[in-house]
């Protein structure tokens, strides 16, 4: 989008609008391939909305729809490996999504030579924008999730990769921004939410220590303004989904669904005020 819907930033103003959170499923998925229904219900009693799934269609898409029925949870999203919405496959792909209601396909993740080139990238773009056009036929959006590379110049004309995708792809394309992880690579995690406005519909709220060591979300080492970041999430961003990805083995050992519910509830005391 250019611009963000009419009446946005009224309705997204602190106290009046319950944000949805979802959790990525990864820091779960043990449990999950374990037992789904008792999984999602845990997740479900922890405070969460919702999930965004990773990975391969392996389960049957009634098998979860099902199962995100008993536990009362959204899906916010699928991490949709870049192999399942080739040519040859995204039309199946399509369908398996279209069982479990789900509106956003992000690609989680490209390789280092597709991001080391400006050419490389805009090779990349111009695929994802293919995606798109054919996703929007079926009501569906796709969008491109950034580790730390996307914030590494490129090899011949010093660009950033996270830059050159951004603005050579459809304003309907999620950009979704990984603030721990974007900080991770050096990017400018807040100022390119606002750069690309309206391209946030969903963001991974993840803590960042300059140090790289463990932190959590109100630990002195995080060296991010929450109150900063949840007003350009709403006040630019046009932020739809808050998807929590925390997996902390140091303080939460054997027990990452721990870490799932710590998060939510900091999230629903801070992000809510």
């Amino acid at each position: 989008m250019k611009a963000l819907p009419p009446g946005w930033k009224d309705n997204q103003e602190p106290g009046t609008t319950a944000l949805p959170l979802a959790t990525q499923l990864f820091p779960v998925a043990a449990d999950f391939d374990r037992d789904k229904r008792g999984t999602l219900r845990i997740i479900k009693e922890a405070g969460y909305d919702g999930v965004e799934f990773f990975g391969g269609l392996k389960y049957t898409a009634h098998e979860i729809k099902h199962a995100m029925d008993d536990a009362g949870l959204q899906i916010a999203g699928w991490h949709t490996p870049w192999d399942y919405l080739s040519p040859e496959n995204i039309y199946s792909t399509i369908t398996y999504n279209q069982v479990l209601g789900n509106q956003f396909l992000i690609v989680p993740w490209r390789p280092d030579e597709v991001l080391a080139t400006r050419d490389s990238c805009l090779q990349f773009a111009a695929e994802l924008t293919w995606t798109a056009d054919v996703l929007a036929q079926h009501g569906m959006v796709t969008g491109y999730h950034n580790h730390a590379m996307e914030f590494k110049p490129t090899t011949d004309t010093g660009e950033l990769p996270w830059d050159i995708i951004a603005q050579n792809t459809p304003s309907t394309v999620i950009m979704q921004n990984d603030i721990g992880n974007g900080m991770a690579g050096g990017g400018d995690m807040m100022g390119l939410l606002k750069k690309y406005p309206g391209r946030g519909t969903t963001v991974h709220v993840k803590p960042f220590a300059p140090n790289r060591e463990a932190t959590f979300f109100d630990a002195p080492n995080c060296s991010i303004d929450w109150d900063d970041y949840f007003t350009v999430c709403r006040q630019f961003a046009g932020t739809r989904w808050y998807i929590i990805e925390y997996l902390d083995r140091k303080q939460f050992p054997d027990d990452p669904m721990a870490g799932l519910a710590a998060s939510a509830k900091w999230f629903r005391n801070r992000a809510q005020s």
